[in-house]
């Protein structure tokens, strides 16, 4: 089933790399993202991947389980106070031992369910921790950007009230109308809640970050959300191992693998297995014994059939169920590449827009300092200009969590590549 994965995308998507490695921060990351170790750490401590830890355990002892094989010896006996009558009392016993045996080629389907079995155990983990690491990075770059518009929000407040302190002492010598203090106290007050509305939500993201990862440290003060830029060697790069190494496909093959095998045993299971064993017996105080062999099998097919084609069906379904994951997969590393790109263009006209909005307000600035401007065109721009200072920090953080997402589909940091399945990553190795 993993044979589905394109050699050439894998080709190209790896060029010859090495698939486990250390999961490092990329430079373009480093200095916005928690350290790689105490990332991992939040990482494993998730209860998703804690779940997902006890599936593989299960699945583990499943799979030895089926390597040692279900079938045991059984060992029966009675023995028996048997009154004949006129001829008196006698101890008889009667002791046997029997075991099912295996037709030929279900001994070989067994060890492939078991092998499966583990695989499918190995990729949940890789998967869970996957989606672990997409949360942390989610709640952390929520939380950067929340603290960052915070601060942003106080600025206008502390520029709001500068204003405001400058209208009150020209009022104070006669020098401004009482209608520009109205309109500075009502810039002060838009201002202020705006800070109360970002200091809240700032509030939420950083008791998302304590209570979901309570063991990851975080800096008493927020880095700002780095500068984003294309990741080299470009996007499609990115996009196309995104597919390669997605453990989504690597799941959803080995399931479908699975219930290929299962429905292969369950139509060798139409054949019911023969059970064989020796008896031996002793009756009559000893005066009979006999030592034999024995032998039953069911002869009744069609509840077997039936279970055949049942299971012949789920793997049919499960089959399908990998086609669409492939196509989603897909859908989402193009997507997702091209979301980047065209986040991190948004976000460099958002900035050009913020530099031209300051240059305005810094003139009209300097120009209500020697009088030649009112200070209603000052109030606009100021406002203007926090709205532009908004934009670009959603637009920054927005443009660089796409980045980093994309780079997190693609393994390049917090996880890597040896949660596949042995046999994907002997299939990837391979091409």
């Amino acid at each position: 089933m993993k044979a589905h994965l394109s050699p050439l995308l894998l080709a190209l998507a790896y060029a010859g790399a090495p698939l486990a490695r250390p999961a490092e921060l990329p430079p373009a990351l480093a200095d916005t993202l928690p350290e790689t170790h105490l990332a991992i750490a939040a990482i494993d401590a998730d209860p998703g991947v804690r779940r997902a830890q006890g599936e593989r355990e299960a699945a583990i002892a499943r799979a030895s389980g089926r390597h040692r094989g279900g079938h045991e010896w059984i060992a029966g006996g009675q023995w028996l106070d048997r009154d004949a009558g006129d001829q008196g009392k006698f101890n008889e016993w009667e002791v046997s031992l029997q075991r099912e045996l295996r037709l030929p080629g279900k001994a070989t389907v067994d060890l492939r369910i078991a092998d499966a079995e583990q695989s499918v155990g190995d990729d949940l983990l890789a998967d869970a921790r996957h989606v672990a690491a997409i949360s942390l990075l989610e709640a952390w770059l929520e939380w950067l950007a929340a603290e960052e518009l915070r601060r942003v929000a106080t600025q206008a407040v502390a520029d709001a009230e500068t204003d405001l302190d400058a209208i009150a002492a020209r009022a104070r010598e006669g020098d401004a109308a009482l209608a520009e203090h109205d309109a500075a106290l009502a810039a002060v007050a838009a201002t202020r809640r705006e800070e109360r509305l970002a200091e809240i939500r700032a509030l939420e993201a950083r008791i998302t970050l304590q209570a979901r990862y309570p063991a990851l440290p975080l800096p008493a003060d927020a880095a700002p959300v780095a500068v984003p830029s294309m990741p080299e060697p470009g996007w499609r790069h990115w996009g196309e191992r995104i597919i390669a190494v997605s453990h989504e496909v690597t799941l959803a093959e080995g399931r479908a693998e699975l219930e290929a095998n299962r429905a292969e045993r369950a139509r060798l299971d139409r054949r019911a297995n023969p059970t064989f064993g020796v008896r031996a017996l002793s009756e009559r105080g000893g005066d009979e014994t006999a030592v034999g062999v024995f032998f039953s099998m069911p002869l009744g097919t069609g509840a077997r059939s039936a279970m055949a084609a049942e299971a012949a069906g789920q793997a049919i379904a499960a089959e399908a169920d990998a086609d669409a994951v492939r196509i989603e997969v897909g859908r989402h590393a193009k997507a997702l590449a091209a979301r980047a790109e065209t986040l991190v263009a948004a976000w460099t006209l958002a900035k050009e827009g913020l530099d031209a909005q300051r240059n305005e307000t810094s003139r009209l600035a300097r120009g209500r300092e020697i009088g030649g401007v009112a200070l209603a065109p000052l109030l606009a721009a100021r406002r203007r200009e926090r709205e532009a200072a908004l934009a670009e920090v959603e637009s920054r953080a927005a443009a660089y969590g796409a980045i980093a997402r994309l780079l997190l589909d693609a393994h390049d940091f917090w996880i890597n590549d040896d949660g596949h399945s042995t046999a994907g990553n002997a299939t990837i190795a391979a091409q």
